[in-house]
């Protein structure tokens, strides 16, 4: 049965991919986008709401008459904008689109979290039930906003999910710099490349927010989603290294000295918190609750990001030729 959806940020990555598939699926997506500009990035088909996501008017308006509420907009980047910023869109913006919803009888909230809430490095495997430790601003206001859904949970429906850092298709640049290096033999393992990344394939997250909007059992509850596996930086960049056809890098370099020559090497700041975390993510809950299940293992998930770069090499070498 097709539902009314809003879809806050779709003109983002995350959100744009999730309205597409959304109205591929036959439902009527609404978007809350900050301007004109990115309304014309949006999936044909969506019904768009200009404005910014602190504009009660406006938010009032998109959630009028509305089934289900997908709350993408958010500051990720903790480089490019100001704790006070970050804190404005993603735990305050939180709180007036949570009294939108409750305005209009919105029925059901799924809201993205990260598993950034639970700090950058743990030793255990982390499951829904761990203590939360945010150790950069971006984990932490995530943090603040979980607990802002919460409070509603008398008033709608709602599911948290926990992401593992995306990759794939809208979430290439940071791994085309990684795929890059590689490729000319410059990459370096950041300490001893034991530590664990955890990732999952963007059409993986779409198949998480599905089955949360759509299965009852998701109601009140929180989940993490990621792949499934423990990967190490080590068995990434060897990988991505056997699927390009070079050397495996085997050099090693401190986390002091990269975090000095980081902007030397276009790395940055957020790029170098996901290579130095070290997460073991549980998502057992997801497994058995959700009825989910990773579909894009690593090395197809690498494959088609090496696709990726290699058709973009390819493109700029003809624009140079031209």
């Amino acid at each position: 049965m097709a539902k009314r959806i809003l879809v806050t940020g779709a003109s983002g990555r995350m959100g744009r991919y999730i309205a597409r598939i959304l109205i591929e699926k036959g439902h009527i997506v609404h978007s809350l986008v900050q301007n004109k500009e990115h309304a014309l990035t949006l999936p044909a088909g969506t019904v768009p709401y200009l404005g910014d996501i602190n504009n009660q008017k406006v938010v009032e308006a998109a959630c009028h008459d509305v089934d289900v509420v997908m709350h993408f907009a958010a500051i990720v980047s903790e480089y490019k904008a100001t704790t006070e910023q970050i804190l404005n869109t993603n735990v305050v913006g939180t709180r007036t689109l949570l009294d939108a919803c409750k305005d209009n009888g919105v029925k059901k909230f799924i809201f993205p979290s990260t598993v950034d809430v639970y700090g950058r490095w743990r030793k255990e495997r982390l499951n829904e039930e761990s203590e939360l430790k945010p150790t950069d601003k971006y984990g932490y206001s995530k943090m603040l906003a979980e607990n802002l859904v919460r409070e509603e949970s008398e008033s709608m429906d709602y599911a948290i999910i926990r992401l593992a850092a995306a990759y794939g298709p809208g979430f290439e640049d940071s791994f085309f710099k990684l795929i890059s290096f590689i490729k000319d033999g410059k990459a370096y393992l950041i300490g001893d490349g034991d530590n664990y990344l955890s990732i999952v394939h963007v059409s993986d997250i779409a198949q998480g927010f599905i089955l949360a909007m759509d299965k009852n059992a998701s109601n009140g509850k929180t989940f993490n989603i990621s792949d499934g596996q423990d990967h190490t930086q080590k068995q990434l960049f060897s990988l991505t290294a056997e699927l390009l056809h070079v050397q495996k890098p085997n050099r090693q370099i401190s986390n002091i000295i990269m975090n000095l020559m980081a902007k030397t090497k276009d790395i940055d700041s957020d790029e170098l918190r996901f290579l130095t975390s070290n997460r073991r993510i549980d998502i057992s809950r997801a497994l058995k609750e959700l009825g989910y299940k990773p579909k894009i293992g690593v090395e197809k998930g690498i494959r088609e990001l090496i696709e990726a770069f290699n058709g973009r090499q390819r493109y700029s070498e003809k624009r140079l030729i031209a």
